[in-house]
């Protein structure tokens, strides 16, 4: 019954009724939209303006954005070496992403002369014998701003396997994701440490940058003179040229490169992606063989104790998560059943509340169906699988998202009953990337967020439809 009848959908109350709840459903929409694009739009950024906290990115349509993005590419900080008469207050990549006028002011300045062809040209001419120049001299004499995404991917093209590495390096890794330059990065570029592998793999991926950025037809790299002093004009040269020639193809690059990393991350390497598949398909098989099972039998045999089988099963949930997880690790691993799927999908099979809802949809069915059925000669297994379980498609699509979700985004259990990570599923891999490999990449983080939301998305769009169908469709006939 609709609450507003036809005859008074013209009245000024009816409107004013109907413009209230139409704001309170696009509040909810915005409260649930909004966070979404402040982590898509932080999946594309840098750490030049990713503590900006925008639904958009502003370099998608600010061409001084862009270009203030590029110079962020090539150097920790800002660098008032290079622009001595940018403001003093530029003192991080934060505060520079705060001064939106200041940026564009700026960028107008430097850019200005680089719209003449001519100018251009010879300036393009000027920044390739520049960068010529740097590939022609000794990486332990040049700075670089590395960027921790390039680290896994040139590593393991230098020594091949996770074994060689850990054999020639004095300290061993767990993943080529763990390998960090922190230190050498810090440290004076004409430091000099004889014997020691990583220290050369330090210099191979400065000269690995010269190299790939000559390769690639760009006209400065991530490597730099270093000491500065001299230098300047040919560095800010290099840099404006860069983004003339290469602007939007760079910052498409820079933005997808969060993706790349975290694909690899997650989907590429291991077998979290194919754990996490088998967990989810098992989870959600289970859930729609047990429950269904045990809540027809309630439904249909009345039996003494159906009352107190209720009553025990709505129990299990004034338990917190936290609580159960401790008889349940321990009674798995008296079972010897630790690292296996087993321990992943058995606690999550029988859930007291889907019997419990089952049930209930259950005990609504007509018995007439079932004295029909009783009359033709059909068996009791025949009845669920042809008359009931038809019936109640809805509340089956509920339990199975409900599966779905919990199998997909369970890290706690996963992480407690599985300690190899050869069995780590990918919301156990998420939490690992967002608190420990990637915690100073809080970008890369974002976009491992945006990845792993696909699939549930997509499931709840699924179901959706098939609850809308069963449920809303017949309430309107």
């Amino acid at each position: 019954m609709a609450v507003i009848l036809d005859s008074e959908r013209n009245s000024v109350k009816a409107k004013a009724f109907l413009a209230v709840i139409y704001s309170v459903l696009a509040l909810g929409a915005a409260t649930m939209v909004y966070p979404f694009a402040v982590m898509l739009a932080s999946s594309l950024s840098t750490r030049y303006d990713y503590n900006r906290h925008s639904p958009v990115v502003a370099g998608l349509f600010d061409r001084s954005d862009r270009f203030m993005r590029s110079i962020a590419t090539h150097f920790d900080k800002f660098p008032h070496d290079v622009y001595t008469n940018a403001p003093a207050s530029w003192t991080t990549w934060t505060e520079v992403a705060k001064d939106r006028r200041g940026v564009e002011d700026f960028a107008r300045r430097e850019l200005a002369p680089y719209s003449d062809a001519a100018f251009l040209a010879a300036a393009r001419e000027r920044a390739d014998a520049f960068l010529r120049t740097l590939a022609s001299r000794d990486p332990r004499g040049l700075s670089c701003a590395y960027d921790p995404r390039d680290v896994p991917r040139f590593v393991e093209r230098r020594y091949g396997t996770l074994e060689a590495l850990n054999a020639a390096w004095p300290v061993p890794h767990r993943s080529f994701f763990d390998i960090s330059f922190a230190a050498e990065s810090r440290a004076a570029p004409d430091k000099t440490v004889e014997g020691d592998a990583k220290f050369e793999t330090w210099q191979a991926l400065k000269k690995w940058y010269v190299d790939e950025a000559i390769a690639a037809g760009d006209h400065v790299s991530r490597t730099m003179p270093w000491p500065m002093a001299g230098h300047e004009d040919d560095v800010r040269n290099a840099l404006a040229v860069q983004f003339a020639d290469h602007g939007t193809r760079d910052f498409l690059a820079g933005a997808l490169a969060n993706y790349r990393l975290v694909g690899e991350y997650l989907f590429v390497r291991g077998r979290a992606f194919f754990n996490t598949i088998v967990l989810v398909v098992l989870s959600v098989l289970a859930s729609l063989t047990v429950n269904p099972l045990a809540a027809y039998a309630l439904s249909r045999f009345k039996m003494r104790s159906t009352e107190s089988v209720i009553l025990f099963l709505l129990a299990t949930m004034a338990f917190p998560a936290a609580v159960t997880a401790i008889p349940g690790f321990l009674l798995l691993r008296d079972l010897g059943l630790l690292n296996t799927f087993a321990a992943l999908v058995l606690p999550t099979v029988a859930n007291g509340m889907s019997i419990f809802i089952l049930k209930g949809f259950f005990d609504a069915l007509p018995r007439e169906l079932y004295e029909a059925a009783a009359i033709d000669g059909a068996p009791e297994w025949t009845v669920f699988r042809r008359i009931t379980l038809p019936m109640c498609a809805p509340i089956l699509a509920v339990n199975a998202l409900n599966a779905f979700i919990h199998a997909y985004a369970s890290w706690e259990w996963a992480f407690l009953v599985c300690h190899k990570e050869s069995h780590w599923t990918l919301a156990v891999w998420m939490y690992q990337m967002s608190v420990d490999t990637f915690a100073g990449q809080p970008w890369c983080v974002m976009a491992g967020f945006v990845l792993v939301s696909i699939p549930t998305a997509t499931v709840f769009i699924l179901c959706q439809k098939v609850i809308l169908r069963g449920i809303v469709l017949p309430s309107m006939k």
